[in-house]
């Protein structure tokens, strides 16, 4: 079910300690239609914001006890969606742009009018309403996605298999009779009805890895044997489109904790993926290392590479990179379910390239 983001309406809290400027500031932002709550502690603040759930909190930096920067921290991290105005009187914009660096909205330095303190008010809260208005749209848009894929589940995979069950009855049926136009055209539809059937089992999975229910039984793991095992998975398709496949891995790479299908199925679908740009004499490398805290993967090839505008978008689901006119073979999600993967395992998957020049995958994961 999606989140509830509702709080009170337009709820303003004010954490300063000077009692003229709380005064002040209440009697601008009550007459203005605001509800407003002040304190001047920092600590009593954090109390009222937790309880009340504020949409604008303004923190002045000079609080005596806890400053402002450890209350604007505490606040973001306790708080979804809070929106931070720094009051400023002292250090100028120094103190304001540390603040805004880790995550106030805006800043109001001191002495400040009351049309000044209305229009950050009003930014502030429009802020808020957008942050609101977003996660709204998110939540309705993954209610639409998890009521799509219920449906795929339900309404094509049924029909897929009919449909390939009565092309093999085709050929039994026919037998000879078949010309080689007749057999082309049936594995055409084969070939699509099988992407389809990796389509639905791609969504399918992702709904699983969402609801916890596909990597269940974590274990300690042999990641250097996990790495062998999909490399020798992916030998054949690497032999036969003419790329070498080698590798780095040490013996002793400390253990991991995590399911082993899954990430086999990992490492397979980034070799493959790697296999669709990687032209014939090119290589495919897999490195492994180890810190203190980490084991490393990379996962590298000597392909075109990717734009670096495309680069963000590479995990979002359906998302291909082909140059114009291009097929690519493949659902598209792929790399979303990989990334899916990683984060159900609290590791980490980034990409970098450089355009015809090869792309490389590093893995993180805890040791």
């Amino acid at each position: 079910m999606p989140m509830s983001y509702e709080s009170q309406e337009d709820l303003v809290l004010i954490i300063d300690d000077e009692e003229t400027i709380r005064d002040g500031c209440r009697q601008v932002l009550e007459k203005s239609g605001y509800d407003v709550i002040t304190t001047g502690d920092g600590s009593e603040g954090i109390r009222i914001a937790r309880e009340q759930k504020p949409n604008l909190v303004f923190v002045d930096l000079n609080l005596p006890g806890m400053s402002g920067l450890e209350v604007i921290d505490i606040l973001l991290a306790d708080i979804p969606h809070i929106v931070l105005v720094v009051i400023t009187g002292y250090a100028s914009i120094v103190s304001a742009v540390e603040s805004m660096k880790r995550g106030a909205y805006d800043y109001l330095p001191k002495p400040f009018t009351p049309d000044q303190l209305r229009a950050v008010t009003k930014r502030g809260l429009d802020h808020h309403a957008l942050i609101i208005e977003a996660e709204r749209l998110r939540a309705a848009q993954e209610e639409m996605a998890r009521d799509f894929i219920t449906f795929v589940s339900h309404e094509m995979r049924s029909p897929l298999m009919t449909v390939q069950q009565s092309l093999e009855s085709l050929r039994v049926v026919a037998g000879d009779c078949l010309s080689d136009e007749a057999n082309q055209i049936i594995e055409r539809c084969e070939k699509r009805i099988r992407n389809l059937e990796d389509l639905v089992e791609h969504w399918l999975n992702i709904r699983q890895i969402e609801e916890g229910t596909l990597i269940r039984d974590k274990g300690i793991l042999n990641i250097a044997d996990i790495l062998l095992h999909s490399m020798e998975d992916m030998a054949p398709l690497c032999e036969k489109r003419g790329i070498v496949l080698k590798s780095d891995i040490p013996e002793d790479l400390p253990a991991i904790t995590g399911d082993r299908e899954s990430l086999v199925r990992v490492f397979v679908n980034i070799i493959g993926n790697a296999t669709k740009y990687t032209p014939a004499g090119g290589t495919i490398s897999i490195r492994a290392r180890h810190d203190d805290y980490h084991v490393h993967v990379a996962i590298s090839d000597t392909g075109r590479g990717i734009p670096k505008d495309k680069i963000p978008f590479i995990f979002e689901p359906f998302y291909r990179v082909k140059e114009r006119g291009e097929h690519i073979e493949g659902s598209g999600l792929g790399l979303t379910f990989c990334k899916r993967i990683m984060d159900a395992h609290a590791g980490k998957i980034e990409v970098s390239s450089e355009e015809g020049r090869g792309t490389t995958f590093n893995l993180r994961f805890p040791r």
